[in-house]
């Protein structure tokens, strides 16, 4: 087993070694992840977005969800070999009885939402703007699998503090848009890289929205677009915080084992730890990589095995040291997460990104390269994904302003633990607001 690993951990590495490849825009300029080319989007007017899925297909989703044939609990350890069928039934169960979609659609109506075509697609994006006399935009920019439906919990907080006690002066315009091919979001022809979805947020934050200067922000592939951007338009990009670290310095692509002369302890000891890591933790991603399309079409039209797949990431990724899984999260918010992909049919063109990490090197900066732009990391305990020590970064990054290690909080902190989160986003603006 431990050589198998060793293996699939070779060929992990291999997606960050890729040679750079050019891919085509809508509008037909190319976008190479070896230079710093901008596309020239054609760009139109944002128009209000009411989310609403029809009830014919609700009504056929939680059919199927009826329908499901839950299987019988073997003598496994709970979560050893994947989600608990007993687990599983139960949720089933609960879905098909007493949950309510419309519910979680009135949480994201409660917000400014927008459909604008960008360089002819159509993208999703949901505007709040903060209080105050003048509030910082942000953008931010979500993984997978979660969406912008996980934001849910901070947008207000973030841009209107004095409801919770603190002042409208530390207010954000808040930007949350989803990924290309995710929830509302149009799918482009065929898989973009998230360096080149990072130019059509550029497109959306500047020729839209009119921010000539913003923050940007994000996790898991929403940390791969923050960090482009930030290297791509930096007169643009005030600053990038990210809770996911890409792309690394070149020569120390993913689970490569390798850091770069003159390594610390610290750096030794996390990059060993990341070669390691576990097979069942890494298997999802080398599926969707190599055999996405496969991975959809096995699931297509099952709402359950949808959510299966998204629940076992949830429950691994999140932090559990505190409380277990079950005071984390309700049924409810579980439900919503898949049910955002399920309801929107989105299951399908989430994967993409991760093909194109197959053919387009986005985990790594060019030889010799680093960026700029005032950084922020927040080393929260990611279970699976933990962060690199404050060294690691400062090898891609010059002027690293912000480096936290929560006490709490895995891979979706925004709703973890929403309160600290919030609280490290002002941190972060505070350190590059701060004077000379």
């Amino acid at each position: 087993m431990k050589t198998f690993i060793r293996l699939m951990a070779c060929g992990l590495a291999s997606i960050g070694l890729a040679q750079p490849a050019f891919s085509q825009n809508d509008t037909g300029a190319a976008i190479s992840s070896a230079d710093n080319a901008v596309a020239d989007y054609t760009v139109g007017n944002p128009e209000p977005l009411t989310t609403r899925i029809p009830q014919e297909r609700l009504d056929r989703i939680m059919a199927q969800v009826r329908a499901h044939r839950a299987f019988p609990d073997a003598d496994l350890e709970d979560w050893q070999w994947g989600v608990p069928q007993d687990w599983m039934a139960g949720m089933v169960e609960y879905w098909a009885n007493d949950y309510d979609w419309r519910a979680a659609e009135a949480r994201l109506n409660r917000f400014d939402n927008f459909i604008v075509p960008i360089g002819g697609k159509r993208l999703h994006f949901i505007h709040e703007r903060g209080s105050g006399a003048n509030p910082t935009p942000l953008l931010i920019l979500h993984g997978w699998p979660y969406s912008v439906y996980s934001f849910t919990d901070v947008i207000d907080r973030l841009a209107h503090p004095e409801r919770y006690g603190g002042s409208a002066e530390d207010a954000f315009d808040v930007v949350v848009v989803s990924i290309p091919g995710v929830g509302f979001s149009e799918a482009p022809e065929a898989p973009e890289s998230l360096r080149t979805s990072g130019h059509r947020y550029h497109a959306l934050m500047t020729q839209v929205l009119g921010y000539n200067r913003f923050i940007t922000h994000g996790g898991d592939q929403g940390a791969i677009s923050a960090a482009w951007m930030a290297y791509d338009f930096p007169d643009a990009v005030i600053g990038h915080h990210t809770h996911m670290f890409y792309p690394r310095h070149a020569g120390s692509p993913w689970l490569s084992g390798e850091v770069g002369p003159d390594p610390s302890e610290a750096e030794l000891a996390w990059i060993a730890a990341e070669a390691q890591s576990p097979f069942g933790q890494l298997a999802y991603i080398l599926t969707h990589v190599a055999r996405g399309e496969t991975l959809a079409a096995a699931l297509a039209d099952n709402p359950v095995g949808q959510a299966a797949w998204i629940w076992d990431k949830w429950y691994y990724w999140t932090d559990k040291s505190a409380r277990p899984f079950g005071e984390v999260y309700t049924r409810d918010r579980l439900i919503d997460e898949a049910m955002y992909y399920i309801a929107t049919d989105s299951f399908r063109t989430s994967l993409w990104p991760y093909i194109a990490l197959g053919t387009e090197n986005v985990s790594t900066l060019p030889e010799g390269e680093m960026i700029d732009n005032p950084a922020g990391v927040t080393a929260w305990p990611d279970p699976v994904f933990p962060l690199p020590p404050r060294e690691y970064v400062e090898r891609s990054r010059t002027n690293l302003v912000h480096y936290t290690t929560p006490p709490r909080g895995g891979h979706f902190p925004m709703v973890e633990e929403p309160e600290l989160y919030v609280e490290d986003l002002r941190s972060f603006r505070a350190a590059i607001m701060a004077p000379e």
